[in-house]
């Protein structure tokens, strides 16, 4: 999963919320990335989709979370009427934060609202 997050990451601009059209992965069409979470700043939903089954099913993988990235170091500081303080963030790697990570079956009637239909 963490190939497709990376990718995702570098897929360039994305819609600021679900829709029906997908915003692909390059290299894996049946995958669809969105900004996710509050305001879609730092969450990504992924829906990847297998092949349609001659039933018309489908299995679809979604996965929601803070895909891994790198941290600039920063500080914050507060200062009062007789003291301040400040803390040291230091920068570095912060893996991913996964929120949901699930595979389920789908078909055209139980597609859940706000998820694109079959991806590919």
């Amino acid at each position: 999963m963490r190939l497709i997050i990376a990718i995702a990451l570098g897929a360039g601009t994305l819609a600021l919320a679900p829709t029906a059209s997908a915003n692909q992965v390059p290299g894996h069409p049946n995958c669809d990335v969105v900004p996710w979470g509050f305001l879609g700043l730092t969450q990504k939903r992924i829906i990847c989709d297998g092949p349609i089954q001659p039933d018309g099913s489908w299995m679809r993988h979604r996965w929601q979370g803070v895909p891994a990235h790198y941290e600039n170091p920063s500080s914050s500081c507060s200062i009062g009427s007789y003291s301040s303080h400040c803390t040291y963030y230091e920068g570095g790697w912060v893996e991913d934060d996964v929120r949901d990570d699930e595979s389920y079956r789908v078909t055209p009637d139980t597609i859940v609202p706000g998820e694109p239909g079959h991806l590919g």
